[in-house]
């Protein structure tokens, strides 16, 4: 998919959001400094005065967006990978950078953690985390995206995914052996589901 040509502004609102969420979630001072200067430039380029502007108390200050990519290969096996941070099992997946589609996002979160390129092909459904987390959270939408694998090899990002696997659709899973929300999002993937709000 071809990136669209962004203007200075557009450009400035990615930057203040990137280095807004950096000031935000840096652990030291001298990362802090540089998110801020990062900032104090995209206030610049968008031709905002930085004397006008004040810091954004937390973050985020809306619901963020994340995608889930139920991503099938051609023996209808679905992707499903183990958390590292629960080690429990979720569809590859991860937050959506600003200016990115959701499509795009996607796939990169699919190769990133996976090793495998998927094609995109349909939206599942949109779901509200605050309905299937069991402890408090940041505010998160998933749009859970169905799509076929193109190519690649399972190669797992060892930062993020202790493994990587295909499932077929009858095989005994267990829930509790799922990331809050997960095995609930499969359920409406197996369905073959198309545009589910919760």
């Amino acid at each position: 998919m071809e990136d669209k040509i962004l203007n200075e502004r557009q450009i400035a609102e990615i930057l203040e959001g990137l280095a807004t969420e950096g000031i935000y979630w840096a652990r030291n001072d001298y990362d802090k400094k540089r998110y801020q200067r990062i900032r104090d430039l995209a206030y610049q380029l968008g031709a905002e005065t930085v004397e006008n502007t004040t810091p954004v108390p937390r973050v985020p200050v809306t619901p963020k967006i994340g995608v889930d990519g139920a991503v099938f290969n051609s023996l209808g096996q679905l992707l499903v990978i183990q958390r590292r941070d629960s080690e429990l099992w979720a569809m590859p997946g991860g937050a959506v950078e600003i200016g990115e589609a959701p499509s795009s996002a996607v796939s990169r979160e699919v190769l990133e953690e996976t090793g495998i390129q998927m094609k995109p092909e349909r939206v599942v459904g949109v779901f509200d985390n605050w309905m299937d987390r069991r402890e408090l959270a940041h505010h998160l939408y998933h749009i859970v995206i169905a799509g076929t694998a193109i190519g690649g090899k399972i190669m797992v990002q060892q930062s993020e995914v202790l493994s990587a696997t295909w499932v077929d659709r009858n095989a005994p899973l267990n829930p509790n052996q799922f990331h809050p929300g997960h095995f609930e999002r499969l359920q409406h993937v197996w369905q073959g589901d198309v545009g589910y709000l919760d």
